[in-house]
């Protein structure tokens, strides 16, 4: 009998969303034996220091596992940013009880987007940018505080690129449509932003940023990697 005590997986979902928008992908996780904690947190309504203070607090007070268990993080697209910021911040994480696993990226603006800039260009769009929440106007293509991240959240990292550039129900994509911008990505996080050098591996998966977290084929890759850490 397998007495190999069961990993823990965290999930954080994007901005504007809720855990709902993780709720596929946690019950196939739990269905595949990992303890699961589906951690909501209020993304629209502070800044992006704020908001990794409150990652951070909430991973340092995790309780600790068995012996041998590990937590494993999973984060789309906000929510792998706090996770590479909070992981950035001074320890003890992940101190004996609270060993860190391995981390998956999901269409995630590492180097920000540039439907933000858009957004934030002309006064007509501005209050757009405002309705996705606070943490919108830091999240512009290239901006500074990027990159001061660290370069990997953890050794075992893994990214998923989403490649469907226009979907009705993905808000962002008609912004770029708009504008007729053309990079190659998911319809609001350029494919070279989401990308990261130095992962463990990655994968590209054809569907549009909003609703890569609950794609069969995104959710089955988490799975490959969190039990492999390949794709």
């Amino acid at each position: 009998m397998d007495k190999t005590p069961p990993d823990r997986v965290i999930l954080l979902h994007g901005l504007a969303r809720t855990p709902r928008s993780m709720a596929g992908l946690a019950r196939a996780l739990a269905g595949a034996g990992y303890a699961v904690v589906n951690h909501g947190y209020p993304s629209r309504r502070h800044d992006i220091a704020t908001l990794t203070a409150q990652v951070r607090d909430f991973l340092a007070g995790l309780p600790p596992l068995a012996e041998g268990g590990r937590t494993h993080l999973v984060g789309h697209s906000l929510g792998g940013l706090l996770i590479r910021a909070a992981l950035a911040g001074p320890p003890p994480h992940f101190e004996p009880g609270r060993v860190l696993g391995r981390v998956v990226l999901i269409g995630v603006p590492n180097r920000g987007a540039k439907v933000v800039d858009r957004l934030l260009a002309r006064p007509l769009t501005r209050p757009v940018a405002g309705w996705f929440g606070r943490p919108t106007a830091e999240l512009g293509r290239d901006a500074a505080w990027l990159n001061t991240l660290p370069p990997l959240p953890a050794p075992e990292t893994g990214v998923i690129v989403g490649t469907r550039r226009f979907h009705p129900f993905n808000p962002s994509a008609w912004v770029n449509l708009a504008h007729g911008a053309g990079e190659a990505g998911d319809g609001t996080v350029e494919r070279d932003s989401a990308m990261l050098a130095g992962a463990a591996d990655g994968i590209a998966v054809d569907a549009a940023h909003s609703l890569l977290p609950g794609d069969r084929r995104v959710i089955a890759a988490v799975l490959r990697f969190l039990r492999d850490g390949r794709f």
